[in-house]
Protein backbone atom coordinates (compact mmCIF):
# COMPACT_ATOMS: atom_id res chain seq x y z
CA UNK A 1 0.00 0.00 0.00
CA UNK A 2 1.28 3.28 -1.02
CA UNK A 3 0.07 6.66 -0.21
CA UNK A 4 -0.47 9.52 -2.77
CA UNK A 5 -1.66 12.87 -2.87
CA UNK A 6 -4.21 14.63 -5.57
CA UNK A 7 -4.30 17.50 -6.59
CA UNK A 8 -6.81 18.72 -8.84
CA UNK A 9 -10.95 18.79 -9.21
CA UNK A 10 -13.37 16.76 -7.32
CA UNK A 11 -17.02 18.12 -8.64
CA UNK A 12 -20.25 17.17 -9.94
CA UNK A 13 -21.27 15.59 -12.72
CA UNK A 14 -24.49 16.08 -15.02
CA UNK A 15 -24.33 13.28 -17.29
CA UNK A 16 -26.99 13.29 -20.27
CA UNK A 17 -26.79 10.40 -22.49
CA UNK A 18 -28.01 11.38 -26.25
CA UNK A 19 -29.35 9.37 -28.92
CA UNK A 20 -26.78 10.84 -31.63
CA UNK A 21 -24.05 12.38 -32.08
CA UNK A 22 -23.33 16.33 -31.56
CA UNK A 23 -24.13 18.20 -35.26
CA UNK A 24 -23.91 22.03 -35.51
CA UNK A 25 -27.22 23.30 -35.87
CA UNK A 26 -29.12 20.61 -34.99
CA UNK A 27 -31.24 19.37 -32.69
CA UNK A 28 -30.71 16.75 -30.03
CA UNK A 29 -32.66 14.41 -27.52
CA UNK A 30 -31.71 12.93 -24.95
CA UNK A 31 -32.35 9.34 -23.13
CA UNK A 32 -31.77 10.49 -19.38
CA UNK A 33 -29.90 12.44 -17.24
CA UNK A 34 -27.87 11.57 -14.15
CA UNK A 35 -26.02 13.60 -11.36
CA UNK A 36 -23.02 11.89 -10.11
CA UNK A 37 -19.44 12.69 -8.88
CA UNK A 38 -16.66 13.03 -10.89
CA UNK A 39 -13.63 15.30 -11.84
CA UNK A 40 -9.47 14.13 -12.41
CA UNK A 41 -8.65 14.21 -8.75
CA UNK A 42 -11.75 12.07 -8.05
CA UNK A 43 -11.59 9.50 -10.66
CA UNK A 44 -7.73 8.76 -10.23
CA UNK A 45 -7.98 8.84 -6.34
CA UNK A 46 -10.66 6.72 -6.35
CA UNK A 47 -9.52 3.94 -8.50
CA UNK A 48 -6.36 4.05 -6.21
CA UNK A 49 -8.49 3.86 -3.03
CA UNK A 50 -10.16 0.57 -4.90
CA UNK A 51 -6.52 -1.00 -5.32
CA UNK A 52 -5.97 -0.91 -1.65
CA UNK A 53 -3.94 2.34 -1.39
CA UNK A 54 -4.63 5.41 1.15
CA UNK A 55 -5.32 8.97 -0.77
CA UNK A 56 -5.39 12.52 0.62
CA UNK A 57 -7.11 15.13 -1.40
CA UNK A 58 -6.43 18.56 -1.95
CA UNK A 59 -9.05 20.18 -3.97
CA UNK A 60 -11.84 23.34 -3.93
CA UNK A 61 -15.10 22.44 -2.65
CA UNK A 62 -18.11 24.69 -2.32
CA UNK A 63 -19.21 25.39 0.83
CA UNK A 64 -22.91 25.45 0.09
CA UNK A 65 -25.33 22.46 1.16
CA UNK A 66 -24.38 20.32 -1.63
CA UNK A 67 -20.57 21.14 -1.28
CA UNK A 68 -21.31 19.57 2.23
CA UNK A 69 -23.06 16.57 1.09
CA UNK A 70 -20.09 16.31 -1.60
CA UNK A 71 -17.46 16.60 1.09
CA UNK A 72 -18.87 14.08 3.60
CA UNK A 73 -19.71 11.92 0.30
CA UNK A 74 -15.52 11.99 -0.32
CA UNK A 75 -14.96 11.35 3.50
CA UNK A 76 -17.18 8.16 3.37
CA UNK A 77 -15.08 6.90 -0.04
CA UNK A 78 -11.88 6.92 2.41
CA UNK A 79 -9.96 9.82 1.12
CA UNK A 80 -8.28 12.33 3.37
CA UNK A 81 -9.74 15.30 3.15
CA UNK A 82 -7.44 17.22 5.23
CA UNK A 83 -6.05 19.84 2.40
CA UNK A 84 -9.31 20.19 1.03
CA UNK A 85 -10.26 24.00 1.05
CA UNK A 86 -13.58 26.22 1.13
CA UNK A 87 -14.82 28.11 -1.18
CA UNK A 88 -17.39 30.63 -1.66
CA UNK A 89 -18.38 29.94 -5.20
CA UNK A 90 -21.69 27.76 -5.07
CA UNK A 91 -21.48 24.13 -6.39
CA UNK A 92 -22.05 24.04 -10.31
CA UNK A 93 -22.61 20.91 -11.57
CA UNK A 94 -20.05 19.94 -14.72
CA UNK A 95 -22.42 19.04 -18.08
CA UNK A 96 -21.17 16.15 -19.76
CA UNK A 97 -22.92 15.14 -23.05
CA UNK A 98 -22.56 11.53 -23.84
CA UNK A 99 -23.10 10.03 -27.06
CA UNK A 100 -24.32 6.21 -28.17
CA UNK A 101 -20.85 5.68 -29.49
CA UNK A 102 -19.56 6.54 -25.88
CA UNK A 103 -17.84 10.26 -26.85
CA UNK A 104 -18.58 13.02 -24.55
CA UNK A 105 -18.86 16.35 -24.69
CA UNK A 106 -17.75 18.70 -21.54
CA UNK A 107 -19.01 22.13 -20.92
CA UNK A 108 -16.54 24.08 -18.64
CA UNK A 109 -18.03 26.59 -15.86
CA UNK A 110 -16.33 30.09 -17.13
CA UNK A 111 -14.82 30.57 -13.30
CA UNK A 112 -12.86 27.29 -11.96
CA UNK A 113 -12.40 26.85 -8.47
CA UNK A 114 -8.52 27.07 -7.52
CA UNK A 115 -6.76 25.60 -4.63
CA UNK A 116 -4.90 28.38 -3.20
CA UNK A 117 -2.76 27.02 -0.29
CA UNK A 118 0.86 26.10 -0.23
CA UNK A 119 0.88 21.98 -0.48
CA UNK A 120 1.46 19.93 2.17
CA UNK A 121 2.37 16.21 0.92
CA UNK A 122 4.98 15.19 3.37
CA UNK A 123 3.50 11.62 4.10
CA UNK A 124 2.68 11.34 0.49
CA UNK A 125 4.61 8.69 -1.85
CA UNK A 126 3.74 9.96 -4.42
CA UNK A 127 1.90 13.75 -5.71
CA UNK A 128 -0.11 13.39 -8.35
CA UNK A 129 -0.76 16.89 -10.44
CA UNK A 130 -4.16 17.55 -12.31
CA UNK A 131 -4.60 21.31 -12.47
CA UNK A 132 -4.78 24.00 -14.99
CA UNK A 133 -2.84 26.39 -12.81
CA UNK A 134 0.18 25.45 -10.97
CA UNK A 135 -0.30 24.83 -7.19
CA UNK A 136 1.90 25.44 -4.13
CA UNK A 137 5.12 27.72 -4.08
CA UNK A 138 8.18 27.44 -6.40
CA UNK A 139 9.94 26.28 -4.09
CA UNK A 140 7.65 23.53 -2.36
CA UNK A 141 7.44 22.49 -5.72
CA UNK A 142 11.08 22.08 -6.53
CA UNK A 143 11.50 20.17 -3.08
CA UNK A 144 8.63 17.73 -3.91
CA UNK A 145 9.71 17.29 -7.62
CA UNK A 146 11.23 13.49 -7.10
CA UNK A 147 7.67 12.14 -5.95
CA UNK A 148 5.68 14.57 -8.99
CA UNK A 149 3.89 13.01 -11.98
CA UNK A 150 1.77 15.81 -13.16
CA UNK A 151 0.07 16.35 -16.46
CA UNK A 152 1.54 18.97 -19.02
CA UNK A 153 0.56 22.21 -18.23
CA UNK A 154 -0.82 23.21 -21.60
CA UNK A 155 0.71 27.39 -21.09
CA UNK A 156 3.58 27.11 -22.60
CA UNK A 157 5.71 29.51 -20.29
CA UNK A 158 4.44 27.69 -17.36
CA UNK A 159 7.38 25.49 -15.07
CA UNK A 160 6.19 22.51 -13.15
CA UNK A 161 8.78 20.60 -12.01
CA UNK A 162 8.06 16.81 -11.45
CA UNK A 163 9.80 13.46 -12.32
CA UNK A 164 7.29 12.06 -14.75
CA UNK A 165 4.87 14.03 -16.37
CA UNK A 166 1.61 12.84 -18.51
CA UNK A 167 0.50 13.91 -21.71
CA UNK A 168 -2.70 13.89 -24.57
CA UNK A 169 -2.02 14.26 -28.14
CA UNK A 170 -5.34 15.37 -28.37
CA UNK A 171 -4.58 18.49 -26.66
CA UNK A 172 -0.95 19.22 -28.42
CA UNK A 173 -1.75 18.50 -32.01
CA UNK A 174 0.93 18.75 -34.89
CA UNK A 175 3.79 18.36 -32.64
CA UNK A 176 6.45 15.44 -32.84
CA UNK A 177 7.69 13.32 -30.27
CA UNK A 178 11.05 15.84 -30.02
CA UNK A 179 9.49 18.62 -29.87
CA UNK A 180 7.07 16.82 -27.21
CA UNK A 181 10.35 15.98 -25.51
CA UNK A 182 11.77 19.34 -25.78
CA UNK A 183 8.68 20.95 -23.88
CA UNK A 184 8.52 17.71 -21.11
CA UNK A 185 12.44 18.90 -20.40
CA UNK A 186 11.93 22.65 -20.21
CA UNK A 187 8.50 22.31 -18.15
CA UNK A 188 9.53 19.58 -15.29
CA UNK A 189 13.44 20.60 -14.71
CA UNK A 190 16.10 18.43 -13.61
CA UNK A 191 14.11 16.07 -12.14
CA UNK A 192 12.36 14.45 -15.15
CA UNK A 193 12.87 11.23 -16.04
CA UNK A 194 9.89 10.36 -18.71
CA UNK A 195 6.46 12.04 -20.77
CA UNK A 196 4.04 9.41 -21.18
CA UNK A 197 1.80 10.49 -23.85
CA UNK A 198 -1.79 8.84 -24.97
CA UNK A 199 -3.51 9.77 -27.89
CA UNK A 200 -7.17 7.58 -27.08
CA UNK A 201 -7.47 4.76 -28.80
CA UNK A 202 -4.05 4.51 -30.44
CA UNK A 203 -0.66 3.27 -28.45
CA UNK A 204 0.68 5.35 -25.52
CA UNK A 205 4.58 6.76 -26.56
CA UNK A 206 6.61 6.66 -23.24
CA UNK A 207 9.97 9.25 -24.66
CA UNK A 208 12.31 10.26 -22.06
CA UNK A 209 15.80 9.28 -20.22
CA UNK A 210 16.44 5.79 -22.25
CA UNK A 211 14.75 4.04 -25.19
CA UNK A 212 11.56 5.89 -26.40
CA UNK A 213 8.68 2.59 -26.39
CA UNK A 214 5.17 2.23 -27.30
CA UNK A 215 2.22 0.69 -25.74
CA UNK A 216 -0.75 -0.87 -27.47
CA UNK A 217 -4.38 -0.09 -26.70
CA UNK A 218 -7.07 -2.91 -26.99
CA UNK A 219 -10.03 -1.69 -28.35
CA UNK A 220 -13.21 -1.33 -26.06
CA UNK A 221 -16.57 -2.74 -26.71
CA UNK A 222 -18.93 0.25 -28.78
CA UNK A 223 -20.45 2.60 -26.60
CA UNK A 224 -18.52 2.10 -23.47
CA UNK A 225 -18.86 5.20 -21.35
CA UNK A 226 -14.97 6.72 -21.87
CA UNK A 227 -15.54 9.44 -19.37
CA UNK A 228 -12.82 9.43 -17.13
CA UNK A 229 -10.64 7.24 -19.50
CA UNK A 230 -7.37 9.59 -18.92
CA UNK A 231 -7.73 9.47 -15.07
CA UNK A 232 -8.26 6.15 -14.66
CA UNK A 233 -4.69 5.76 -17.09
CA UNK A 234 -3.08 7.69 -14.62
CA UNK A 235 -4.54 5.98 -11.39
CA UNK A 236 -2.98 2.87 -13.31
CA UNK A 237 0.47 4.58 -13.73
CA UNK A 238 0.88 5.99 -10.35
CA UNK A 239 -0.15 2.08 -9.10
CA UNK A 240 2.23 0.95 -11.17
CA UNK A 241 5.00 3.43 -10.20
CA UNK A 242 4.78 2.69 -6.78
CA UNK A 243 5.06 -0.92 -7.13
CA UNK A 244 8.39 0.18 -8.40
CA UNK A 245 7.92 -0.57 -11.92
CA UNK A 246 10.23 1.42 -14.61
CA UNK A 247 8.24 3.66 -16.99
CA UNK A 248 6.72 1.41 -19.99
CA UNK A 249 5.59 -1.10 -18.02
CA UNK A 250 4.13 1.26 -15.80
CA UNK A 251 2.60 2.38 -18.62
CA UNK A 252 1.45 -0.86 -19.63
CA UNK A 253 -0.38 -1.62 -16.38
CA UNK A 254 -2.16 1.84 -16.65
CA UNK A 255 -3.87 0.77 -20.00
CA UNK A 256 -4.97 -2.39 -18.46
CA UNK A 257 -5.90 -0.96 -15.36
CA UNK A 258 -7.45 1.69 -17.05
CA UNK A 259 -9.61 -0.94 -19.22
CA UNK A 260 -10.73 -2.59 -16.42
CA UNK A 261 -12.51 0.63 -14.60
CA UNK A 262 -14.32 1.50 -18.24
CA UNK A 263 -15.55 -2.15 -18.27
CA UNK A 264 -16.87 -1.98 -14.51
CA UNK A 265 -17.13 1.81 -13.42
CA UNK A 266 -19.59 0.83 -10.61
CA UNK A 267 -16.68 -1.60 -8.50
CA UNK A 268 -14.27 1.45 -9.25
CA UNK A 269 -15.96 5.07 -9.35
CA UNK A 270 -18.94 5.38 -9.60
CA UNK A 271 -20.67 7.46 -7.14
CA UNK A 272 -24.22 8.38 -8.30
CA UNK A 273 -25.75 11.40 -6.28
CA UNK A 274 -28.75 10.21 -3.80
CA UNK A 275 -28.01 6.31 -4.27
Amino acid sequence: MASFLMVGSAHVDRVWRLTGPLVPGGRQRHTGVESRYGGGAFHTGSVLLALGHKVGLATALSGDETGRRHRQALADRGFDLAAVETVEQPTEPLEILLDPAGDRTILLPAVPRVIQADLDADGADLVYLNVRNRPGRPETLDRLAPRIVSQLPLDREERRPSRILVASRSDLPGLSDAALLTRALGVAGPAFEWLVVTAGAQPVTVLGNGPSATVPVPPLPAGTDTTGAGDFFAAGLLDGLAQGMAAADAAGHAVEIGRQVLLDRARFVDARIGS
